[in-house]
Parts: structure tokens; sequence; C-alpha cells
């Protein structure tokens, strides 16, 4: 008998196996041609909270300690306003490319393998996008194994409204918000604004005066990362501007 406890360790049909995960002594077996039934992944226990913008956190989604008799492929799709940052098969003795969209949304891994256990946590790091409600709340997204699906949930926490650090005033006739202050320890100073910069838009959105600024500033979540554009001597630019609170 051969022992394994390791993660997806591949397995000899017809052979019982000591299996990671399970416990001390327990043992798997399956019958050559043997067909594994389809059940659903257990889902997560814990929903992580997600700040926007904030760290990445770790879903684990536990194992069940099966043996799959065929190669198998999982796919992942983030709850909405997440992007899937890293995927974590636990997979050990077989092949297990993982692929990840480019905007995160979703992801995928193969597990190239006939016979295979699943015996250890698949784990997938998730982070909040910046365009999330400023109200937060609770998204789902799915896991999908054999056809298979589970549902798993985010908490995405509530937002503090932006606003500009330092102080703007009116230009005459709606051309936007003139800078006349920045606080040297905020990130406006660090985005690169200075004294007489004229604010004509945020993140697209049109700036006609200071409360037009206000206004823009305050439906993005602070620490967000917007581009502002201006004119400074004359010379339309645009700085990438972290919002302050």
């Amino acid at each position: 008998m051969r022992r394994f406890t390791t993660a997806c360790t591949v397995l000899a049909l017809g052979a019982s196996l000591l299996v990671g995960g399970l416990a001390p002594g327990a043992a798997a077996t399956a019958a050559p041609g043997a067909v594994t039934a389809l059940r659903a992944p257990t889902p997560p226990s814990s929903v992580p909270d997600l700040d926007a913008p904030g760290p990445a956190r770790t879903v684990e989604f536990p194992p069940d300690g099966r043996v799959r008799s065929s190669p198998g492929h999982v796919s992942i799709q983030a709850p909405e306003y997440t992007r899937i940052v890293r995927v974590d098969p636990w997979c050990s003795g077989m092949s297990c490319p993982v692929s990840i969209a480019s905007e995160g949304s979703s992801a995928g891994f193969s597990l190239q393998s006939n016979n295979w256990v699943w015996s250890r946590p698949f784990r997938v790091d998730v982070v909040a996008t910046d365009d999330a409600p400023m109200a937060g709340g609770r998204f789902t997204g799915t896991l999908t194994l054999e056809g298979v699906v589970v549902e798993w949930t985010v908490n995405i926490t509530e937002g503090t409204p932006g606003a500009f650090g330092g102080y703007v005033s009116n230009v005459p006739g709606g051309g936007g918000a003139r800078v006349r202050f920045v606080d040297p320890d905020l990130n406006a100073a660090a985005a690169g604004f200075v004294d007489k910069d004229v604010i004509t838009s945020v993140d697209g959105r049109p700036v006609t005066s200071a409360a037009s600024l206000n206004a823009a500033l305050a439906d993005k979540r602070a620490g967000t990362a917007v581009p502002v554009g201006i004119t400074r001597n004359g010379t339309q630019m645009t700085l990438q501007y972290r919002v302050d609170e």
C-alpha cells in the first residue's frame, strides 16, 4: 500500500490508499472502472470582509476526500465588484495549470490525472475593486467542479466618501475648480497638485466648480485612484490621484 498525504494525489485504481485530509488510518478505495457520483463541493465556512481599496483575502473551499476517476476542471467566477488575484489548488504529484482572466473576473485550473483525491482546500485570493458601491454589501460568486456549482460570498465593507486634500475656489464662467492650497501631508500633494492648477474633470466627469469637484470626489471611495484632468499654465494634463478622505 502506498501512502500519500499531499493534495490532489494520483491514486492507483483498485488499491486502498491513505488520503491526506482524512482521519489517520482512514482509507479510500476505487474499483477499476468506477465512476464517482457528482456531489456539490462544500461552500466556504467563512465570509471574508473586503475593504475597497484594501488587501486580498483568502477564501478556502474545503476538500471532500473523494476519489475522482478522471481528469477534472475547476471554474471560478468572482463575485461582483471583486477581482481574483491568485488561485492555489494545493496540487502535488500531477500537473494543475492555473489561468486567471486579465481583469480577474474569473479563473480556473485543470487536474490532469485519471485518478485523484481532493484532499486539501482549494484557495482563492480576492480583492474588492475600486468601483465597489459606497454602501458595500454582500456579493456572490461560483465555483464549478465536474459540472456541479457551489456559491461563495464576500462582504465588501462600507466606504468613506472622498474629498480633495486642500482648498479650491470657483473659476468664473464654470471653467472648473482652481487649487488655492494643497496640504503637503495628503495624497493631493503626492499626486502633484500645485497652487493655481485648474481641475476640469474627475475620472472623465466634468468639473465646472468647487461644488462639482466635491460631488465628484464624494462619489469615490477614499483611497481609490482616479485620473484628474487639470489645466496648468494653459497646458492640459492628467494627474493620477488617490482620493483623500
